[in-house]
């Protein structure tokens, strides 16, 4: 999926996020306030107290972003002195970007809300100048009700779509990532989200627990299921866990904690009950490929687990309706989102897959399946990764060497990725690299995109170490095991997401396209106001 909710919402309100820092602002303000207190010395003191009320306003509106408020106040003090040196009352600039403010606290508040704080910012400095009170009172209110329309144009759109209004499924986004406040955006996904029965395969090669689950690892941050494989892993820490991305995008989002709470205490119990779970004997490791597709399959007599790769044009979520067929034959594929999408899959490549999802390979010869494993950390932060760590699986079935290198990020240039799986070839047949489609640390800020793994040479060295670690470190696997643990009344997103996105897609081109109308609505008034009092006086 191309576009996605925190993309969207990163577009367009990104600029909150990347404002010069507080230190810039103050040194500003306190330039402006020194002009604004020196101006009030050849006119009046109610000229200084006006600015100071509309200040202290700001502080209090905005009193968990301090920087916004300063961000306000140095705007409206450059009109502020201009206008002290026109023949203009100089408390129209209040006025001026009453539609910006009511725009940054849509993200807080609900519409009616923010026009009426901004409105009450913008008229309540006006007490220093009493006798206008009445015209400024009807500027502040026309500027109100154009700002209430375009909002009101803005959520019709929403509505026609999705049955709700934009800011309803913008707001919730925007508090998620401005204040870190994930409540409101995860009771939001709750209710649109539908009910399912989730299924985790899982196998065990002896100590090592390999799952991979009916779940996308989003929303974003710590939002719905982003955290899913750091909590699955901190829950069974007695165990060498490893979560795979199966088939499945956004609409396979857990929408909050309660949720994933309920799905980690499901596999828990899981792992530890004995009897459920099904012996397997080791056929060998598989290298082919189909259609646009590497697959690498690691084949069992009871189930196939086959790592996907399309380096052409790279892997990201592959359909969730792939899942059925999965089960249905106990072949189960895993995304190794290890090339940033650039084509979207057609209808040939997805046939392919089903076929070979399908294809059973009938009795083999059993061999003999050697694992090593080694981890590490990396010693200063690379581009794209959530987590220092790199994990390394080698499998070995006497005839081909396979190296599994997990490494926690969203995914990765095809740069890292041929870097990887180039590496240290002369002592393993073939290098994959795997991430898990982790979004823990996409949408922290709405300065920040999606960031795959960009290439890093202390990451490529390190993961060359701790394969050569992992072939000194192989033994033989003597017990395999595997189960699906089916969860009922889980809820997801469901297919909801595409049209929530698309509902959001249509109303941003929109709205990139017309924000400016309120921008614009104060100075436009302000024009019209003064041609007005000149024509009266002529």
């Amino acid at each position: 999926m191309d576009m996605d909710t925190e993309n969207l919402t990163r577009k367009y309100y990104g600029y909150l996020k990347t404002l010069p820092s507080i230190k810039i602002f103050a040194t500003t303000f306190s330039v402006e306030s020194l002009l604004i207190l020196l101006r009030s010395f050849q006119l009046t003191f109610d000229y200084l107290f006006s600015f100071v009320l509309y200040s202290i306003l700001l502080i209090i509106i905005f009193k968990n972003k301090i920087k916004i408020a300063l961000f306000m106040m140095n705007l409206t003090a450059i009109p502020y002195l201009l206008l002290s040196l026109l023949p203009i009352t100089p408390f129209y600039a209040f006025g001026f970007f009453m539609p910006l403010m009511a725009y940054i606290l849509l993200g807080s508040y609900k519409e009616i809300p923010s026009i009426v704080l901004s409105g009450i910012t913008s008229y309540v400095p006006i007490i220093f100048y009493f006798k206008y009170s009445i015209i400024f009172l009807l500027y502040i209110l026309i500027i109100g009700l154009i700002f209430h329309f375009y909002i009101y144009t803005v959520n019709r759109k929403g509505v026609k779509i999705l049955g709700l209004k934009s800011t309803q499924v913008a707001v919730p986004f925007i508090t998620a990532i401005t204040e870190k406040n994930k409540v409101p955006l995860e009771n939001f996904l709750n209710l649109i989200s539908v009910k399912t029965t989730l299924n985790v395969f899982m196998y065990k090669l002896d100590d090592f627990l390999f799952m991979i689950p009916q779940i996308h690892f989003g929303v974003f941050d710590n939002v719905g299921s982003s955290r899913f494989v750091y909590d699955i892993e901190k829950a069974l820490r007695n165990n060498i866990v490893t979560v795979f991305h199966g088939p499945g995008s956004h609409e396979l989002d857990l929408p909050s904690s309660a949720e994933v709470n309920k799905v980690i205490e499901a596999i828990s119990k899981s792992t530890i009950e004995r009897n459920d779970w099904n012996k397997a004997t080791f056929y060998g490791i598989s290298i082919e490929r189909r259609s646009t597709f590497d697959i690498t399959s690691l084949e069992f007599d009871k189930f196939r687990v086959s790592f996907m790769e399309r380096p052409e044009f790279g892997i990201d979520d592959l359909p969730s309706s792939l899942w059925k067929y999965m089960l249905s034959s106990n072949n189960y594929l895993i995304d190794c989102h290890n090339s940033f999408l650039e084509r979207e899959y057609d209808s040939h490549e997805i046939n392919s897959l089903k076929d070979f999802i399908a294809d059973q390979r009938g009795i083999k010869s059993t061999r003999r399946l050697m694992v090593g494993y080694s981890e590490g950390k990396l010693g200063k932060a690379c581009d794209g990764l959530c987590d220092n760590r790199i994990r390394v699986f080698t499998f070995d079935d006497g005839v081909k060497r396979v190296s599994i290198v997990y490494i926690y990020a969203n995914n990765s240039t095809k740069e890292l990725n041929y870097a990887i799986s180039n590496a240290v070839r002369q002592i393993v047949d073939k290098v994959i690299l795997v991430t898990p489609d982790d979004h823990s640390c996409t949408g922290v800020s709405l300065g920040i995109t999606y960031s795959p793994a960009t290439f890093c040479e202390d990451l490529v060295n390190i993961a060359s170490e701790l394969i050569k670690r992992s072939t000194e470190n192989m033994k033989e696997i003597n017990r395999v095991e595997y189960k699906v643990v089916k969860i009922k009344g889980v809820k997801i997103l469901g297919k909801i997401i595409s049209i929530m996105l698309k509902a959001l897609e249509d109303v941003g081109n929109y709205t990139s396209k017309t924000f400016w109308i309120p921008l614009i609505t104060p100075y436009v008034l302000l024009i019209v106001i003064l041609l007005f009092q000149s024509f009266i006086k002529f």
